[in-house]
């Protein structure tokens, strides 16, 4: 009997066998990729690649993965697969995506997208029918935002007055050996010329998207507070819903007093209730008052599992991916609006961009 080509078995792993998945990046946040796929039991993956191969071996040896390589063009070559998982630096997501796009091999590629809007737009346009493509965008996957977001479905809180959310962590300052908690985690931070909006207020400005609908940004500071890092460390985004309703985002990455991993606060006010996330706990006031706690250790990795089991339905169920490459596109937008908008009321004025 013939041989199925690669299109044809990677249809018949979807309908009757596991999903062949590849993996592209083995850094520090693969550990919670390959964690959510051994949890995943509809597929499995066979085959990695880095540009370090001992950092792909690495992996290998610790999730049971069979084959590893340099660079995503051999791994292609040589394996047969229905998706690949990118989960390596931005500034590679657009090509990889492409490569991908060019085998037909459907995508799951961390977040952002692209470097910038406009090569976000003309990847989308270049790939568009050839392949799936859905961004991995867990923040709005954590289990205390999917409560948050049925307590507004509800209508519980009535209507919405204004809503406030912070993102503060102390993971730039020296620690007590002179090292910042951050770059150690993650050395790349300190390379980035834009870090605290791109790299990571991007996750809330996902995830106030997703909650409120389309937003409009106002107006915006970004400001570079710690010499080390080339990008912004601190910024403040000033947004309305569609309604008008208010929406304020602050962060900073160099807060003295708080916990060096970020934490979120997030206060929605309504005219019924209201809600005030602190880290991992909610507080609903108002009308059914009443508190929830999760665990940040447990529900951390809980994020990433939703989202690849959210892909694996996409792919088998051939059901609408919550943050496909549309939904993703208006992320990015916010992100370029905010740094435009910050460039514009921002000059001259000093430390701020």
């Amino acid at each position: 009997m013939a041989k199925p080509d690669r299109q044809e078995q990677s249809h018949a792993a979807r309908s009757g066998g596991s999903l062949r998945i590849g993996m592209v990046g083995a850094g520090m946040i693969s550990q919670h990729h390959l964690i959510a796929w051994s949890r995943e039991p509809r597929a499995r993956v066979v085959a990695i690649c880095d540009p370090v191969l001992e950092n792909a071996r690495g992996r290998a040896e610790a999730f049971g993965i069979p084959a590893c390589y340099c660079d995503l063009e051999t791994m292609l070559a040589e394996q047969v697969l229905d998706a690949v998982d990118i989960a390596s630096p931005r500034e590679t997501h657009v090509a990889l995506v492409e490569t991908a796009a060019a085998k037909g091999i459907d995508v799951l590629c961390q977040k952002p997208l692209a470097p910038t809007l406009g090569a976000g737009i003309g990847l989308a346009e270049r790939i568009a029918g050839r392949i799936r493509l859905m961004v991995h965008e867990n923040w709005r996957f954590r289990p205390w935002y999917r409560q948050i977001k049925r307590w507004l479905d509800s209508d519980r809180a009535g209507d919405l007055l204004q809503v406030d959310m912070a993102m503060l962590s102390s993971g730039l300052l020296p620690d007590s050996a002179g090292r910042r908690p951050i770059l150690e985690r993650q050395p790349f931070m300190g390379r980035e010329q834009r870090l605290m909006v791109a790299e990571v207020m991007i996750h809330h400005l996902d995830v106030l998207r997703w909650l409120f609908g389309p937003l409009t940004i106002l107006g915006a500071r970004t400001a570079h507070t710690v010499p080390e890092v080339a990008g912004e460390t601190l910024a403040a985004i000033f947004m309305e819903t569609a309604a008008g309703v208010p929406i304020v985002l602050r962060g900073a990455m160099d807060a003295a007093g708080y916990p060096e991993k970020t934490l979120d606060r997030l206060e929605i006010v309504g005219n019924r209730a209201s809600a005030l996330l602190d880290g991992v706990d909610i507080r609903f006031i108002g009308a059914e008052a009443h508190q929830e706690k999760f665990d940040f250790a447990r529900d951390y990795q809980a994020s990433f599992d939703r989202v690849i089991a959210h892909f694996a339905d996409g792919l088998i169920l051939g059901t609408p991916f919550e943050t496909d490459v549309t939904d993703n596109l208006e992320t990015l937008r916010l992100v370029e609006e905010t740094y435009a908008m910050a460039e514009r009321t921002s000059r001259g004025k000093a430390g701020l961009r």
